[in-house]
């Protein structure tokens, strides 16, 4: 492969909700360039950028693919993300290293949830958008209706600079406002232009017009022509629409049938016509651009400089960074440093790819996408730039875990295995998270969904070759009291030679909410030497560190030692921390104890028609709703439900609007357990004690 600099370059990311023809899609584009001597099945397990053994067991994609093809001396960089939700960190990281965004919109389903979320990503990170309306081979095609709609939701700049002549299985023409032609398509995705039919003349002229109006008003100097001329020249025209593109005013929408290769190989030559290559995105964000008003243009820094937006690992060669070249180039034998870490990275052999498929290069330039293999220190968000003009890149904000689940190996001695597995993953995947929590004394991890968890989990047990069970995280509740009590305990221990003895009694009270466990001596006279103050605050504590109710942690107490006995013999260090913790235990018990459980904020957006099954469902969980607000065809439910009975949510909200809505989470507070449910978290801590004692 030829060396490509920044201006031959377009880097393109595919996005849209789940099923709306992404996959097909890029197929269907590598197949119109050559690169492949057909398009894939996803049914088949065919597809280029589908290739894991999970993807193509689920039928869905689940991690972002890498993929390249070169034509009219220009390389085209094309990233295919997952739809669903659970791996939304693949998209948010592909779009932060793509200068071009295509939105995918089924011509069937329309504008739902992953739609809305893939175009406010392409907003966010400042992608150049196209739309596609996917799919119109398919049967019940609403093509008219979507773009209303996209411009309803998403902006009023956007117009379809394409239309179907017709939709559904055959489907094999369209008209194109650019060239004034009807393209009929053969199946290979060639076309030949032809004369618009006469019925739809009238329509192509109306739309054509306001294709130009809209051209204008983009450009001041543009608008002045028009209304002195009431025209624009083919150049002019051209111009205007490259830089309405660039600046956003105008945002085309096309019409495609992937699977049947329409309207697939016009999406290149739109893009290598209007479409800006990395020198015109070259503005970059750095941790000091802000502060310093430094900015940082590609072609202005000789230096070299890499950003890595993603980190996997292949079983026959090893870990695999996938990075973009933001200045300077980088050729195999470069050394950088990682700027976060302060180590050396020496690169060895660079690729870029077609899926799974490698290809050797000798150097990558800035502005182009490859992949590293074997850096020793380096992982996802990690910038690594030429030593004698450090740059350290914006890292990347993934989107914050909505499920947790607790894992445990089925065989003894995997654990170790199960460790480093995590440890992996964590590194690869920055919205897989994992904690040993000593206090609920399991292991748990965390994600964007049921799937995304299995899908990591999968990863490791095949690594491993180990086999991980999931079970439900226990819930870190807490213990409090809500009256003032005393309690009084005497340790007495004698089995020959010193015995132990001390006797305390506790005045306890509660605290205010948030001031933790406060204790303080109130002793008067001489019945407790204060040398034994200290030791007896220890055996409080460590009732507090698994409370009398059931065994959580307890919070938000005020203990103070009132009175006590010592023997002048046997008291000692031990024995008042024994009498400290029991007595502390007798008093927590008749302070009309309550457990406290951790309640999340969670925000839903969901389509209207599904609102009162999850409204339902949310009080079903003792969840409270807290307000509503219309974002268009969807609501977001703002409510806050117990962590208890958040398990697993996500894929029951899933199921309760035919995978339409997605939440986010955040813990709020501790809130007061209802009794009836308190006494049954109680009896269970009981029956698990007697079953331990056994």
């Amino acid at each position: 492969m030829k060396n490509y600099l920044p201006d031959k370059l377009r880097n393109i990311v595919i996005v849209g909700h789940s099923t709306s023809g992404k996959t097909i899609l890029a197929d269907s584009i590598l197949y119109s360039q050559g690169v492949v001597n057909r398009i894939g099945s996803i049914t088949e397990g065919t597809t280029i950028s589908d290739y894991s053994k999970s993807e193509i067991e689920k039928q869905i994609s689940m991690s972002s693919s890498l993929m390249h093809f070169e034509t009219n001396e220009l390389k085209f960089n094309i990233i295919d993300t997952p739809g669903y939700m659970d791996f939304a960190g693949e998209v948010v990281s592909s779009v932060h290293v793509s200068d071009i965004g295509i939105l995918s919109i089924s011509a069937t389903a329309g504008i739902e949830v992953g739609t809305e979320f893939s175009w406010n990503y392409l907003r966010k990170a400042g992608a150049i958008p196209l739309i596609s309306i996917n799919m119109l081979d398919k049967e019940h095609t609403h093509f008219d209706e979507i773009v209303e709609k996209a411009k309803e939701r998403f902006t009023d700049r956007i117009f379809p600079i394409q239309f179907p002549v017709k939709t559904g299985p055959g489907i094999d023409s369209v008209i194109d406002l650019v060239l004034n032609k009807m393209l009929v398509f053969d199946n290979k995705g060639k076309y030949k232009k032809e004369d618009i039919p006469a019925e739809y003349k009238e329509k192509t002229d109306e739309l054509y017009q306001q294709m130009i109006e809209m051209i204008a008003e983009s450009d001041d100097e543009l608008l002045e022509i028009y209304f002195d001329k009431g025209e624009l020249s083919a150049d002019e025209i051209k111009t205007g629409f490259k830089k309405a593109i660039i600046n956003k005013e105008f945002v085309p929408l096309i019409a495609t049938a992937a699977e049947s290769n329409v309207g697939v190989s016009r999406i290149i030559e739109i893009i290598s016509d209007f479409y800006p290559s990395p020198v015109a995105m070259s503005k970059l964000d750095t941790e000091n651009s802000d502060k310093e008003g430094i900015t940082h243009k590609i072609l202005e820094n000789k230096n070299t400089s890499i950003f890595i937006y993603k980190t996997t690992n292949d079983s026959s060669i090893g870990d695999l960074s996938y990075f973009k070249v933001f200045s300077g180039i980088l050729k195999p034998g470069s050394e950088l440093k990682n700027i976060q870490t302060n180590q050396s990275e020496r690169f060895g052999t660079i690729y870029t790819l077609n899926g799974k498929k490698r290809n050797e290069v000798s150097e990558l330039h800035a502005g182009d996408i490859g992949v590293a293999v074997k850096l020793k220190d380096s992982h996802t968000n990690n910038t690594l730039s030429d030593e004698k003009n450090p740059i350290l890149f914006k890292e990347i904000k993934f989107p914050a875990p909505v499920i947790r689940v607790a894992v445990v190996a089925k065989s003894k001695g995997d654990e170790e295995k199960i460790g480093a597995g995590l440890s992996q993953i964590g590194e690869q995947d920055p919205t897989f998270h994992y904690k040993v929590d000593s206090e609920l004394q399991q292991t748990l991890v965390s994600g964007l969904g049921e799937i995304h968890l299995q899908a990591s989990i999968n990863k490791i047990m095949d690594r491993f070759n180990i086999e991980i069970q999931q079970i439900e995280p226990k819930i870190p509740y807490r213990e409090t009291i809500r009256k003032t009590t005393n309690g009084r305990y005497r340790h007495k221990k004698q089995s020959g030679g010193a015995g132990q003895f001390g006797e305390v009694e506790l005045q306890i009270e509660p605290n205010e909410r948030g001031k933790g466990i406060e204790f303080e001596s109130k002793l008067v006279g001489q019945n407790v030497d204060r040398v034994f103050v200290p030791s007896i605050e220890k055996g409080v504590m460590q009732a507090c560190k698994n409370g009398p109710l059931s065994g959580n942690i307890v919070i938000d107490v005020k203990a103070a030692v009132v009175d006590g006995k010592q023997h002048p013999v046997d008291s000692k260090d031990i024995a008042f921390q024994i009498a400290g913790r029991e007595s502390f235990k007798k008093a927590f018990l008749n302070g009309n104890p309550v457990l406290l459980e951790p309640i999340y904020d969670i925000q839903i957006t969901v389509p209207e028609e599904h609102m009162g099954d999850v409204m339902g469902d949310i009080s079903s969980r003792r969840g409270k709703i807290k307000g509503m607000n219309s974002d268009g065809h969807f609501q977001i439910i703002n409510a806050t439900v117990p962590l208890a009975n958040l398990y697993k949510y996500s894929n029951i909200l899933r199921s309760l609007t035919q995978g339409r809505a997605y939440y986010k989470r955040k813990f709020s507070n501790y809130e007061f357990v209802p009794k009836e449910v308190q006494d049954k978290i109680i009896e269970n801590y009981q029956k698990e004690r007697e079953e331990g004692n056994k």
